[in-house]
């Protein structure tokens, strides 16, 4: 198995946490493959056989040679290939960092993913055609962070009451309220309900309730966090915990699930 994290271009890194490569002979088989949402959206580029993406209500085929955007999720996904030689490569953007590449409210792609032709229609074209003609995966990199480049150079979409509230919702770890969001922002939740509808595609609470599962998911069955300063009681945090892994803590103490943890 082969998994590499490749930094981004420094134009995109205020954008993009991390570019991964992954290849394999036997796909996802035996690697643990639940991905929790963590807030930020993902392009990938299956370039050796397929991928599929199933959450509780649906199953996605992400077609070898295409390339998919796939929005914020609340819900938890398994990633799954066919049991054969498997080659992909991801990209993860930042929360509010996705927004700056659509022409679309992003509301329209929560917990859904969608092929690069019918976001960016003829644009995409020539995008397809250059990854699908260069066999080295490091230099289809190279082609996709181009293109977003140059996406980025076009937007205007850049809203600072977004920006400056995911920073600080994600500086809390999620513990913040969304009254003091309205005092902090001088906007009413109404107003950044809407904000974060149309740049995000969840709501204010929406992200903060995710970023604090992350805080606890990421020390999971460590000692160096204590659930009481995230959660009221026990209750509350196995609640949590089930909404975006689909497990009790319990549950999931069972299996390994390190490999998914990197997405």
């Amino acid at each position: 198995m082969k998994l590499q994290f490749i930094q981004p271009r420094q134009e995109l890194k205020p954008y993009i946490t991390k570019i991964w490569l992954f290849e394999n002979n036997s796909g996802f088989i035996n690697h643990g493959t639940l991905i929790a949402p963590n807030a930020r959206a993902k392009i990938i580029i299956p370039y050796k056989s397929e991928l599929t993406t199933t959450d509780n209500k649906k199953t996605d085929i992400c077609k070898e040679g295409d390339i998919y955007f796939i929005g914020l999720r609340d819900v938890p996904v398994t990633l799954g290939t066919p049991k054969d030689i498997t080659g992909s490569i991801g990209v993860e953007l930042t929360t509010h960092g996705a927004y700056r590449f659509m022409n679309i409210p992003m509301h329209q792609l929560t917990n859904n993913l969608f092929s690069f032709s019918d976001l960016y229609g003829k644009d995409s074209k020539d995008l397809y055609q250059k990854i699908t003609d260069t066999e080295d995966p490091k230099l289809k990199i190279n082609i996709i962070q181009e293109f977003l480049i140059k996406q980025l150079s076009n937007d205007r979409r850049n809203n600072l009451v977004v920006n400056y509230s995911v920073n600080l919702i994600s500086s809390l770890h999620g513990l913040t309220t969304i009254n003091e969001l309205e005092k902090k922002t001088g906007y009413s939740k109404r107003y950044l309900d809407l904000l974060f509808k149309n740049h995000l595609g969840i709501s204010p609470k929406t992200l903060a309730t995710i970023y604090r599962f992350q805080h606890f998911y990421k020390h999971f069955s460590t000692e160096e966090i204590n659930s009481d300063d995230l959660y009221y009681d026990q209750s509350h945090l196995i609640k949590e915990f089930r909404r975006y892994t689909g497990y009790s803590p319990k549950q999931y103490s069972k299996f390994n699930n390190d490999f998914g943890k990197h997405f």
